[in-house]
C-alpha cells in the first residue's frame, strides 16, 4: 500500500514514506474541527454514540501527539522510523471521521448535516495534500471516509441528497488525478536530486568516486579509539608518455581500466576514488598493516598485470606506484592520513616506480610533511 513502485530505490522510497510523517499541525487541526462539530452533536442530540465519537477523537489526537513527539526524538538520535503507527492512525482517524458523518448524514438534523458534509469534503483535501506520497495508501483514506458519509446521504430523509452518489466518483477520480500528479511531481524531483547528487560525488569518466565524493566519504567516517583506517595512494606510470603519444582519448580509455582493475581488487574492503589525473585512493576500515600493505602490493600488480588495448591493434601497459599510510600508527586524523599517504607514494616513486612503499617519517611535524608534499609534487 505504501510503495510507489518497484523500480524506485531504497532511499528515494524511504524518503517518500518520511512526507507520511510530515505536517502533524494540519492533522490536530482536523481533529480540532472534527471535535467541534462532534461538541455541537452533542448539544443537539441525545444520542451517546456522539459521546463515544468525541472519547476516540480526543484519544486519536493524544496517541498522534505522542507518536510525533517519539518520532521527533528518533530522527534526533539519526535512528530509523517506522510510518506502521502513524499510518494506522491515520486509518482510525479516517474510518472515525467516516462513522461520524454516517451517523449524521442519515439522521435528520440538517445543521449537522451541513457541518459534517463541510468537515468531509475539507477533510478530504487534507488527506490527498498529506499522503500523495503513497497513492494507495491516500485512496484508501479517502474511500474510509467518504463512502459512509455517501451512504448516509442515501439513507437520509431527504431524497435529493441522493445526487452525492452521482457526484462522488468524479470527486474521487479527480481527487485521484490530483494525487498522483503530486506523487510524479515528488518523484522525478528527488530522482533528479539522487542524479545531482551522484554527479557531484562520482568521476564522470570512470564513475566511481571523486575527489568530493571521497572528502564526503571521509567526513562521514566516526572516529573511535580503537578504529584503525588507512589510504592506500595510486599513481600510474607512464601515463604521461601514452597520452603524449596516442591521445588524450587513449588515455581515457586507460583510465576507465585502471579503475576497473582497482576496483575489481579494491572494492570489497574499502572505497575506491579517482582523485584527479591518474591519481586514485583506497581507504579501507578495520585493517592491519600487513593487510594494507598486500592490498597496496596487489594494486600495484594488478595494474601492470595486462596490456590495455587504447585502439583497435594498438595495446599499451601502464604502472603504478602506491604509498600507505594507517590510523593510528601513521596519524590521528584524516588530513594527516592523507598526506602521509602522498609521501609515502612519492617514496615509492623516488624507489624507482611499480611498488609500494609505507609512510616511514613519523615523528616529522604535519607543517613540514605540508611542505614535502608541496615540494615533492610541484
Amino acid at each position: 500500500m505504501f510503495r510507489s513502485g518497484p523500480t524506485l530505490d531504497a532511499e528515494i522510497q524511504s524518503r517518500l514514506y518520511a512526507q507520511l510523517l510530515g505536517s502533524p499541525a494540519a492533522a490536530l487541526m482536523g481533529s480540532l474541527c472534527a471535535l467541534c462539530i462532534l461538541a455541537v452533536a452533542v448539544y443537539r442530540s441525545s444520542a451517546p454514540i456522539f459521546v463515544v465519537f468525541a472519547i476516540v477523537e480526543v484519544g486519536v489526537a493524544i496517541a498522534r501527539t505522542a507518536l510525533w513527539q517519539w518520532t521527533k526524538r528518533r530522527e534526533a538520535a539519526a535512528l530509523p522510523i517506522d510510518v506502521s503507527w502513524s499510518a494506522l492512525l491515520s486509518l482510525l482517524w479516517c474510518a472515525l471521521q467516516g462513522g461520524v458523518a454516517f451517523v449524521i448524514m442519515s439522521g435528520g438534523d440538517h445543521m449537522l448535516q451541513v457541518l459534517s458534509a463541510t468537515l468531509v469534503m475539507a477533510a478530504l483535501g487534507q488527506i490527498s495534500a498529506r499522503n500523495y506520497a503513497a497513492p494507495p495508501f491516500a485512496t484508501v483514506l479517502l474511500l474510509l471516509m467518504d463512502i459512509p458519509f455517501v451512504v448516509g446521504a442515501v439513507l437520509a430523509d431527504q431524497p435529493l441528497l441522493s445526487v452525492i452518489v452521482i457526484l462522488t466518483p468524479p470527486f474521487i477520480f479527480g481527487a485521484r488525478q490530483i494525487i498522483t500528479t503530486f506523487h510524479d511531481t515528488l518523484v522525478k524531483s528527488l530522482k533528479a536530486e539522487q542524479q545531482n547528487l551522484h554527479l557531484a560525488f562520482h568521476d564522470s569518466l570512470t564513475g566511481i568516486l571523486n575527489r568530493q565524493g571521497m572528502d564526503h566519504h571521509l567526513a562521514g567516517l566516526t572516529s573511535k579509539p580503537d578504529q584503525t583506517l588507512a589510504i592506500v595512494s595510486i599513481d600510474l606510470d607512464g601515463f604521461k608518455a601514452i597520452n603524449d603519444e596516442y591521445g588524450h582519448g587513449a588515455g581515457d580509455t586507460v583510465l576507465v581500466e585502471v579503475a576497473r582493475r582497482i576496483e575489481r581488487v579494491a572494492a570489497r574492503r574499502g572505497v575506491v576514488a579517482r582523485m584527479g589525473g591518474d591519481e586514485f585512493m583506497v581507504v579501507v576500515c578495520a585493517c592491519g598493516i600487513e593487510q594494507i600493505g598486500a592490498l597496496g602490493e596487489e594494486l600495484v600488480r594488478a595494474v601492470a598485470e595486462e596490456e590495455i588495448e587504447v585502439a583497435s591493434g594498438v595495446p599499451v601497459r601502464v604502472g603504478a606506484s602506491a604509498g600507505f599510510a594507517c590510523i593510528p600508527q601513521d596519524a590521528l586524523t584524516t588530513h594527516e592520513l592523507r598526506i602521509r599517504a602522498d609521501l609515502a607514494l612519492y617514496d615509492a616513486k623516488n624507489a624507482g616506480k611499480q611498488t609500494c612503499r609505507r609512510f616511514r617519517n613519523l615523528d616529522q611535524p604535519i607543517d613540514e610533511l605540508n611542505d614535502a608534499l608541496r615540494r615533492a609534487f610541484t
